[in-house]
């Protein structure tokens, strides 16, 4: 019971939208029955709001999602460090991803050809070395990073402008339950179950996307475009912004053009990506080719030193075809067990 008590008293406070001021409230020790107080919410507004918090707890039970508030261990602590962090996060998937190595990758709804590939030739690149890629779930170029993250054995995070139970956009349905029954991702909202996109929704989920990486990488964005917000939300959070150049004659390249005017990283591959900064782990073992998908999946999970019993629930995989391909891995002398029942990479 003191465990609901808890979640409920952090949706009312995410309800609440004020998360400036939950946030230094809660830098600052003070528990959640006492920033409740601080607000001063008034006695009717707050019975609506805890007997709306009551229900949004019960629904997210009811469905299977996670609740993940700003004091818990599993809240991503890079998310924690902006100035209006959400006071909860609405979680679909395997919360395990939450504090991975991730770059955010973003761009137009209408991508041309050589967007779409740009998009892909970056994305396997990261995801080759254990990078996992954080969009925003849109068609066009989001979906693309996505896909591209899970073709290449890799693991991602939507980050949605509605509730993590809706599925938007529609042609994205299959997608979303690739994500979610492989295993390797997760999706994550601020806004309350059952709502809608709204236009007004996605500039605010934009801060999330950046806020979750060091770094993001804008491909193809007009001047005016949820791309270009993202960035300018990742400079305002003192992180960094690399753009690919185009065409200066297609509209979809002004932004990023203009980003790179601007001080921008100008990149053209992942490697660009890889060499920039020490915060992203330099892997000399570059996944080789030969590998399948299923030998993949682990070689990319094990982006760091994992235990076996954790290698399994994240990939889905039973303990016999795990054991199997963990000694062909072995056998080609990729990877290599350690005391304690882990798992790593094998340097060199």
């Amino acid at each position: 019971m003191g465990e609901e008590v808890f979640l409920i008293d952090w949706i009312l406070l995410n309800l609440t939208g004020r998360y400036r001021l939950i946030r230094e409230l809660f830098s600052r020790g003070i528990s959640t029955e006492d920033i409740i107080s601080s607000l001063e919410l008034g006695q009717e507004k707050l019975s609506l709001l805890r007997k709306k918090a009551g229900e949004e707890y019960k629904k997210a039970v009811d469905s299977g999602i996670e609740l993940v508030p700003l004091s818990s261990d599993d809240y991503p602590y890079l998310l924690r460090e902006i100035s209006d962090p959400p006071a909860l996060l609405y979680l679909l998937g395997e919360k395990v991803w939450l504090n991975g190595s991730f770059v955010s990758v973003v761009g137009t709804r209408k991508p041309s050809r050589y967007g779409i590939n740009i998009t892909k030739k970056i994305v396997s690149k990261l995801v080759e070395n254990g990078i996992g890629i954080v969009s925003g779930f849109a068609y066009g170029i989001d979906t693309v990073a996505h896909m591209e993250a899970l073709n290449g054995g890799g693991y991602t995070i939507g980050v949605l402008g509605t509730g993590v139970d809706i599925v938007y956009p529609g042609v994205n349905k299959g997608l979303k339950k690739e994500i979610i029954e492989s295993r390797r991702g997760c999706f994550i909202s601020e806004f309350p179950l059952g709502d809608k996109p709204e236009p007004w929704h996605f500039p605010r989920r934009n801060r999330i996307i950046s806020g979750l990486t060091q770094i993001t990488v804008v491909i193809e964005a007009s001047l005016k475009s949820g791309a270009m917000i993202t960035a300018g939300y990742a400079l305002e959070q003192g992180r960094e912004v690399f753009a690919v150049p185009g065409n200066a004659d297609s509209e979809n390249s002004q932004g990023t053009n203009q980003l790179i005017k601007e001080g921008a990283k100008l990149i053209t591959s992942g490697e660009d990506i890889l060499e920039e900064f020490n915060i992203i782990p330099k892997v000399s073992n570059i996944r080789p080719p030969e590998l399948n998908p299923e030998e993949a999946i682990i070689w990319n999970i094990l982006n760091e030193p994992r235990l076996e019993d954790d290698i399994i629930s994240i990939s889905g995989l039973d303990t016999g075809k795990f054991n199997v391909i963990v000694t062909r891995l072995e056998l080609k002398g990729l990877i290599e067990r350690l005391p304690g029942r882990m798992l790593k990479r094998r340097n060199g």
